[in-house]
């Protein structure tokens, strides 16, 4: 009986169940950002945005808090409100504080959505190197005039104004103060009456401005 249960035994098939096939991994290095070159480590945090450098990055590490610090880092600042829910003060705020860390190094800024009289005239008290200046809108009063920062922004090349009106005066206040300035561009909005009666008036008085500022444009601005 054993030697028949035996028999049976072995002329059974084993089922061959294969290994699976190892795939080849190429072990990844364990990269130490801290000991990046400062240079690249600017690079790369200049990417990330004044956001995000105010209120992340700077935290990570003493070292990236240095490196935040740089004036340097802050040569270019670019802050757009409508990509954030807070509103205009909060930016107002930052965009001083980014000014602040420049040093006078600024030559790149564009404002968006919180740009008005005080915050401008703060960055021409603390921008003389400024060269480029985009504004989007600008919230301002009726007897505000450029004047008095266009002062302080002498190397200034080009001026970018979207939604922001400006007057005659401001003009020739930019031909007398910013002898460099060989890019203008205004995108005014203009502020209509929907009052049947009052549409035509509106539309000469408004045609009168353009025209004045046109004028003035080509009598002060040789240099476009």
């Amino acid at each position: 009986m054993s030697s028949t249960s035996k028999s049976k035994s072995y002329g059974r098939k084993s089922k061959f169940i294969p290994k699976p096939k190892q795939r080849w991994q190429v072990k990844q290095p364990v990269r130490n950002w801290l000991e990046l070159p400062s240079d690249l480590m600017v690079n790369i945090l200049q990417r990330v945005g004044v956001v995000d450098i105010l209120e992340n990055a700077q935290k990570v590490c003493t070292s990236w808090r240095e490196i935040c610090k740089d004036p340097a880092m802050w040569r270019v600042i670019h802050l757009d409100r409508f990509s954030d829910p807070r509103g205009r003060a909060v930016f107002r705020e930052m965009c001083k504080h980014a000014v602040d860390r420049s040093q006078g190094q600024l030559v790149d800024l564009t404002m968006v959505g919180f740009c008005n009289y005080e915050i401008l005239q703060y960055v021409a008290d603390r921008s003389s190197q400024l060269r480029h200046l985009e504004i989007v809108p600008y919230f301002h009063q009726v007897y505000e005039t450029w004047s008095e920062p266009l002062k302080k922004l002498s190397l200034l090349e080009e001026l970018s104004l979207v939604r922001t009106n400006i007057s005659q005066q401001d003009v020739e206040s930019a031909g007398r103060f910013c002898p460099l300035l060989k890019t203008l561009k205004v995108n005014q909005k203009a502020i209509r009456s929907w009052d049947d009666d009052d549409d035509d008036d509106d539309d000469d008085e408004y045609m009168i401005i353009e025209n004045e500022i046109a004028l003035a444009i080509g009598k002060n601005l040789p240099g476009l």
